[in-house]
């Protein structure tokens, strides 16, 4: 018996699984093309080519080439992203570690992405830019919950300050948004005892 599946009655899990092919064979298309030529020299074109997708697929998934090459999301906070936040129990660092962590897509290959940097410096820019705009999404979000922009800045650099740690503790096997509570807690705990140091010494 063949059973046919409508498009429009397609499993949520298979299209999500096939957004996430389309989203590699970009990456994949721009990091060669990146690393070979150059960022100047290669065109959305050649990389929409290569992956196989129409300029508007490759815009669907990445606001830029560099972005593709370095497996960057649109730094968006999404409205389901947003509505958790402020219904979440707990503290401001708590929720925010669970807004980073489960709308952030990190790359499965940082050691390669790094590579590329450092070959082509002039991809610095758009990390640095789109690091900036995530920055200032989850410093507005986390000013919904906070007391103070003061506060949500703060809560925004602690959490921010996890996320790289908790890159590299990948294979833990823990959630991303588990590793950035628990390295939330140890900064928070480490930078305790040293204020407890520093008050101790200076009586």
């Amino acid at each position: 018996m063949t059973i046919t599946v409508d498009d429009h009655t397609d499993l949520p899990g298979l299209r999500e699984r096939k957004k996430q092919q389309t989203r590699q064979a970009i990456h994949e298309a721009a990091f060669r093309l990146i690393d070979e030529q150059g960022v100047d020299s290669t065109t959305v074109d050649q990389i929409c080519q290569a992956a196989e997708v129409s300029s508007r697929t490759f815009f669907n998934y990445f606001p830029s080439k560099a972005a593709a090459a370095l497996a960057l999301p649109t730094a968006t906070v999404s409205d389901e992203t947003r509505a958790r936040f402020l219904a979440a129990r707990g503290g401001l660092v708590w929720a925010l570690c669970d807004a980073v962590g489960s709308g952030t897509e990190l790359s499965p290959d940082h050691a390669r992405i790094a590579t590329l940097v450092r070959r082509h410096p002039e991809l610095l820019t758009t990390l640095s830019a789109m690091m900036l705009e995530a920055r200032s999404q989850f410093v507005a979000l986390a000013a919904e919950r906070a007391s103070s922009q003061e506060q949500a800045e703060l809560a925004v650099t602690l959490v921010m300050a996890a996320v790289g740690r908790g890159i590299r503790d990948e294979d833990s096997g823990d959630s991303l948004v588990d590793r950035l509570r628990h390295t939330a807690d140890q900064l928070a705990a480490v930078a305790g005892h040293e204020m407890t140091a520093a008050r101790d010494r200076s009586s």
